[in-house]
Order: structure tokens, then sequence, then C-alpha cells
């Protein structure tokens, strides 16, 4: 049985934490040891501190050079689009689309006005329930 235990290996007893400065006496690992949990906590958290402010300026770059090319992209995109489809569609469907948008603006302002009308006279009228009559051309400005 003595042979036994001699084989045994020797068991390092600790009387603090250790530090990370290398291998102690008898070879101790250099790993750290907390004494509480706390403390394990706080150098957690004073690590990751340190590891966020390393980190934020390349990911604030890498965000900033992301947000300039979808901006540059969606910019250049809308101006080539509208500059090509000017350059492509021909001149009389263009002058069609602007006097069609000019007559539907007059057209919307008359029955606009139209209703305000109808709706002021029934306003004023004297037998109440009295019904409100709108006259609304069913032609379109020009035609």
């Amino acid at each position: 049985m003595e042979e036994h235990e001699a084989q045994k290996e020797p068991q390092l007893e600790s009387a603090g934490p250790e530090t990370e400065t290398g291998a102690g006496e008898e070879g101790k690992s250099a790993r750290v040891h907390f004494s509480s949990f706390s403390e394990a906590l706080q150098s957690a958290r004073e690590d990751a501190i340190d590891k966020a402010k390393v980190a934020a300026p390349k990911i604030k770059s890498v965000v900033a050079d992301a947000v300039y090319g979808v901006a540059y992209g969606g910019a250049f995109g809308a101006v080539f689009l509208g500059a090509f489809a000017s350059e492509l569609v021909p001149r009389a469907i263009k002058d069609g689309v602007v006097k069609g948008a000019r007559a539907g603006r007059r057209t919307a302002c008359r029955a606009r006005d139209k209703v305000c009308e109808a709706v002021a006279t029934a306003k004023n009228a004297e037998t109440p329930g009295s019904g409100v009559v709108i006259d609304i051309d069913g032609e379109p400005a020009g035609a």
C-alpha cells in the first residue's frame, strides 16, 4: 500500500488567488482564480468594455460605408432611369401626358367648385331634408 500512495500525484494547495503573471512556485498554472463571483463579473465587464471600444470604430466605419453606398446607388439609379426615360420616350407622348394632366387638374377643380356650391346652397335652404344635387360633366375637358 505504501507504494500505491507514493505513486499518487501531489496535490497543489493554493493560499489565495493566482495572478496572470505566469506560473508560480511548484508549476502552478497562469489561469486567474477569482475569490468571488462579483470579482469575476467585474473583470468580464471591464474586458467587454475594452473590446467594445476597440471594435466600435471599425463597425461604425463599415456601417457608414454601407449607408453611403446604398444612398449613392439609389440616387444614381433614380436619376439615371429618369434621364434615360426622358431620352427614350418620344416628344409626342411627353406632350400628351402634360396636356392630359393639365386637363385633369382643371376638371377636378371645376368638380370641386360645383360640390362646394351645392353644399353651400343646401346649407342656405329653408326646408330641412332637401337633397343636394351635384351635376358633374361626363366629358373630359378639351375632348
